[in-house]
């Protein structure tokens, strides 16, 4: 019986192998019996297809107020007619022409984006949205993608020098690049504001051609603005205009703003810097307080600072110096100075309107600004009275604190 059985499957397997052979010689295939309702799952779709063989055009490089202008062909790869609807598109660019709103099956339709590239600059990409009847695509996206340049460019496209000390001396750099054919040639460049126009030293140099890594920029050239010292005191604001061959439409002009400071500048909430008062409140004999200020120092002199007070009216006054915090990218030290009134000062009227004149004398360790000299308004009651609400005793703060409520110049 067991022989008869093996027999019976060896048979079989070879019947099985034998057909497989055969299909595979003659490229027969072997489906599955359909199911009843399932012909409209394997019948071919009745629905429209999109089909766009690029969605998005990179035009490269546009000058500044041009027109460009791209066509997208639609193709329509279903068995039902296409519909499209154009949308509003997210930037200066417009749907100029479409050829046929409904594609039928197998045809193709254009779509045609005009754009103006303005004032804008830079890396540009935007899109125009296309509304559809296909039901995989209702709704894509035409786009468009470039760079945008102008006729020239700075960079940094301004300079700034801020805490710049009256005996300083400083250099800023700039490099100047031309997008147009051909190179610019810099004639002469004349400075806009012509008061501080002494103050400044203009130079410029090519930039070989190896070197210049702009992209589309045809030629450029480095350019070194020189502030000299003796700038005033404040906030300045010059530009330096480059006439060029051939000209520009708009001027080549390059911004300088800044700020010039004394080497050394004392400062804090409760002095008065019009008339180099400080005013040190009210307090009751026998009773002590500590106050704050800032010194900051810039310029070639500001690592050799080193405060200390020399002279004090009231007399007793001490001075404490916080430890040098390096601010403005080491341009600039500041301190916190401490001043700490004692017990002993006798009852009076401190100030410039009294008959006991107030003083404090600060040495700074700066060659040319050696002292500082502040004037002290302080009333000392007698201890029997009672001290104004508003001129308690200022509570002690750490020199951070100060720092955090005594903004310092940057």
């Amino acid at each position: 019986m067991r022989i008869l059985i093996c027999a019976i499957f060896a048979a079989a397997l070879g019947i099985g192998l034998g057909f497989l052979r055969t299909a595979n010689e003659f490229g027969w295939t072997v489906g599955v019996p359909a199911i009843a309702g399932t012909e409209l799952a394997t019948a071919p779709s009745t629905h429209p297809r999109l089909v766009i063989s690029a969605d998005t055009y990179a035009f490269g490089r546009m000058k500044q107020n041009a027109t460009g202008t791209h066509t997208f062909i639609l193709r329509n790869e279903g068995l039902a007619n296409l519909k499209i609807t154009p949308g509003k598109p997210s930037c200066k660019c417009t749907v100029s022409k479409v050829s046929r709103k409904v594609i039928p099956p197998g045809e193709t339709a254009e779509v045609t984006l005009t754009w103006k590239t303005g004032k804008s600059k830079g890396k540009y990409r935007k899109r125009a949205p296309i509304s559809t009847n296909d039901p995989t695509q209702p709704k894509v996206q035409l786009k468009i993608e470039g760079t945008v340049t102008p006729a020239f460019a700075f960079r940094p496209p301004t300079l700034f020098a801020s805490s710049l000390a009256t005996d300083t001396e400083r250099t800023l750099e700039a490099e100047l690049f031309f997008y147009n054919d051909g190179n610019v040639q810099l004639l002469e460049q004349t400075l806009g504001d012509e008061s501080s126009a002494s103050r400044f030293a203009i130079d410029y140099v090519p930039i070989a051609e190896d070197a210049l890594e702009e992209p589309y920029a045809t030629c450029g050239y480095r350019v070194r603005v020189t502030i000299l010292p003796g700038m005033e005191v404040g906030n300045f604001h010059q530009s330096v205009i480059f006439r060029t061959e051939p000209e520009m439409v708009q001027p080549v002009r390059l911004n300088i703003n800044g700020s010039v400071r004394q080497p050394v500048n004392i400062f804090g909430p409760h002095l008065d810097k019009a008339t180099e008062t400080f005013d040190m409140g009210t307090i009751k004999e026998g009773q002590s307080k500590q106050m704050r200020l800032l010194l900051q120092a810039a310029g070639e002199h500001r690592k050799e600072i080193a405060p200390r007070l020399i002279r004090s009216e009231p007399p007793g006054i001490e001075l404490n110096v916080g430890k040098n915090r390096v601010l403005a990218k080491g341009t600039l030290s500041q301190f916190s100075l401490i001043f700490s009134l004692p017990k002993q000062i006798a009852p009076g009227v401190y100030g410039p309107s009294s008959d006991h004149p107030g003083e404090l004398v600060i040495a700074t360790g700066h060659p040319d600004y050696p002292e500082i000299t502040l004037h002290v308004k302080l009333h000392v009651k007698p201890g029997g009275e009672e001290t104004d609400r508003d001129t308690a005793t200022e509570p002690s703060r750490s020199p951070t604190e100060t720092l955090r409520t005594e903004t310092p110049i940057k």
